[in-house]
């Protein structure tokens, strides 16, 4: 048995080339010494991550896309203080990784190598990471062998390209600098209907959509947009100014909810940002010409952004939202529970599945898989992936002020009640659609447009059915009190044998004629 399995990283030129076939128990990770130049003082701090991707895996991509949800891999970190040229890190038995120690792993894998200085954008795919290209090892406990593997590779600025009726915004956001108190931009693309320039259209100001990009997305995401408004089937899409705005923060989906540890953001938009893009361009400054629409972590900070804002939006049309009750947070409940790793039986809780028959299904990755390479991608828990991103939205500073306070033991799945009680509770829709019931009936009523898969990849109908029959009970107690219910466009539906990727194709269809209709009634559209 090898004593000690290390991954030295050093700034020197490389004395062998790394082979595209190695086997090792050992791991050089070398920068050239004409990569210094990529590094300044600001950079130098970060974590090494080695991603690693298994021979005969289903990924069929290179490990740095990991995490992967539908073959979870091996993953391992190490904090680094201050990157010099000519300085050794050491990845060993005793570095943050899963699913096992570094020295008891064994078999084919491609790996990769990330230095992530994570400090302005989001996990390892940021700009100014530098990472090294997929190289083949073999794994054996019992092996001394030794491999080399160069970084030689940085992730390139964020590329803005010219293109027809796109205009992309980068706007140094002053409430959230101040609150920050670091330099933070607010971003999106604005994408411009057919007539927007034409001086024989008939109209001139327009209402305006606001997407909001789901977990991972980017306000640069928009060719399925650009297709839409473009395409043999435009006419049927609402003619409008569409908006995609940017929800990324280093923390991960910020979900455009005022929170400590991401800042105002509801509010550095609807105060700020908004007000901004209706004096630069031709948008109707009118509450009910303003809809908000997303899908998944999207979905569910469209919903947000209405209910806590109701009279700056005309509506939402949100689908598959992330947990909107957090007695159902995918299958676990934060009020009662003692543990999100497993259910009362002490079965392992799924986090995503795929159905595999009429009622067959197969959980590719339980909630213990998911946290714990988040965990090992950074144990202090700024990973900015999912479970991370909703604590630094739902929840106080940790450590430290820059990182969350998790609300549950990453080791153990243990539930903080006090964390929950005290801040995540704050962000349960289902609440505070109870508590602001008599102000937010009318909004159900009229604004929001809600879909989900009853079969959704991550549970999320489970918070969705909740939601449902609150909002009935409530309507219940009305009548019993003699308040008659509201009427008006909105609802809440859940679609049969639907998962989360089918109730987008579906949401996008029923939405898009959904807002039609709705521009039409308020007199907004052609």
């Amino acid at each position: 048995m090898v004593e000690c399995l290390a991954l030295f990283i050093a700034l020197l030129l490389p004395q062998t080339v790394a082979p595209r076939e190695a086997q090792a128990d050992r791991i050089e990770v070398v920068v050239p010494i004409e990569f210094d130049h990529l590094f300044n003082q600001a950079s130098r701090s970060g974590r090494l991550k080695l991603f690693f991707n298994r021979r005969g895996s289903k990924n069929h991509s290179e490990p740095a896309n990991g995490p992967f949800f539908e073959d979870p891999q091996p993953i391992y970190s190490v904090s680094v203080q201050s990157l010099q040229a000519g300085q050794a890190i050491v990845i060993d038995a005793k570095a943050t990784g899963w699913p096992c120690p570094l020295d008891q792993l064994a078999g084919d894998y491609e790996v990769q190598a990330v230095f992530d200085n994570h400090h302005t954008e989001r996990g390892h795919h940021s700009p100014g990471n530098l990472f090294s290209k997929p190289v083949t090892i073999h794994f054996d406990p019992a092996a001394r062998d030794t491999t080399v593997i160069e970084i030689t590779e940085s992730v390139p600025a964020i590329a803005l390209p010219v293109l027809e009726n796109v205009v992309w915004i980068d706007e140094i956001s002053p409430m959230l600098t101040k609150a920050l108190g670091r330099p933070t931009k607010q971003r999106a693309a604005i994408l411009f209907p057919r007539g927007y320039d034409d001086v024989y259209f008939p109209r001139r100001v327009w209402p305006t959509i606001y997407v909001i990009p789901g977990f991972g997305g980017r306000f640069t995401d928009i060719d399925g947009y650009i297709r839409m408004l473009r395409g043999k089937n435009s006419s049927v899409v609402p003619q409008a100014v569409w908006v995609i705005l940017d929800p990324e923060s280093p923390l991960g989906h910020h979900a455009f909810a005022n929170s400590q540890l991401n800042g105002p953001r509801a509010d550095a938009l609807v105060q700020e940002f908004i007000p901004f893009l209706e004096e630069r361009f031709r948008l109707i400054r009118n509450p009910a010409a303003r809809l908000v629409t997303g899908h998944s972590s999207g979905g569910w900070s469209s919903m947000w952004l209405l209910l806590t804002y109701p009279n700056q939006f005309g509506g939402c049309w949100s689908s598959s939202p992330d947990p909107v009750d957090f007695s159902a947070f995918q299958l676990s409940d934060l009020y009662a529970d003692e543990t999100i790793f497993t259910n009362a039986q002490g079965n392992p809780q799924g986090s995503y599945r795929q159905p595999i028959g009429p009622q067959d299904e197969k959980v590719l990755m339980t909630v213990e898989q998911e946290i714990a390479m988040e965990h090992a991608l950074d144990p202090d828990g700024g990973s900015g992936e999912q479970w991370d991103s909703w604590a630094a939205c739902f929840g106080p500073p940790g450590i430290r002020q820059d990182i969350p306070q998790r609300a549950f033991d990453p080791t153990t799945g243990k539930i903080n009640r006090t964390v929950v009680e005290k801040y995540w509770s704050r962000y349960d829709i289902l609440r505070l659609v109870e508590k602001n019931w008599k102000e937010l009936a009318p909004v159900f009523a009229a604004k929001v447009h809600l879909l989900v898969g009853a079969r959704d990849s991550f549970y999320l109908e489970r918070a969705v059915a909740n939601l449902q029959n609150k909002i009935a009970a409530l309507q219940q107690a009305d009548l019993r009190a003699g308040i008659a219910p509201l009427k008006g466009d909105g609802f809440i539906e859940i679609l049969p044998g639907a998962t989360h990727d089918i109730a987008a194709v579906v949401a996008r269809g029923r939405f898009a004629l959904s807002m039609c209709e709705y521009l039409k009634k308020q007199g907004l559209s052609e």
